[in-house]
């Protein structure tokens, strides 16, 4: 399938793993320059690896930060000038009963389910 992908600047949040690392890995063969994102370099270039092995042409990007947070966000939109594509698959859940979830917990789910998205599209 042709998605016309070929020389899009994609930003997958949470891309070494999952349906995140699905989604970069999808859209690598379809062509895209993807941003494979996760907290630790480690990891990042754990996932980019495992992508070049399975489609050696892919053009990636290794960007290392956590983007739930605001500084992070900022440097991504400094670092990529031009993002065609955002997939926001960042996100975090704990489950456990709503009278245990306290103030504090909420604010790291708001910032990183939310306002990560909401930072990085308005870029």
């Amino acid at each position: 399938m042709d998605l016309h992908l070929k020389g899009k600047l994609t930003l997958v949040t949470g891309s070494t793993a999952g349906i995140g690392f699905a989604s970069a890995r999808a859209l690598a063969t379809e062509g895209a320059r993807v941003i494979v994102n996760d907290r630790t370099e480690a990891r990042v270039a754990e996932a980019a690896e495992k992508i070049r092995r399975a489609h050696p042409a892919a053009e990636l990007e290794l960007f290392a930060a956590d983007l739930s947070k605001a500084r992070a966000a900022a440097t991504a939109l400094e670092r990529f000038d031009k993002i065609d594509l955002l997939v926001n698959n960042l996100g975090v859940y704990e489950p456990r009963p709503f009278e245990k979830i306290t103030d504090a917990d909420w604010h790291v789910m708001i910032e990183t389910n939310f306002l990560s998205g909401v930072r990085l599209s308005r870029g």
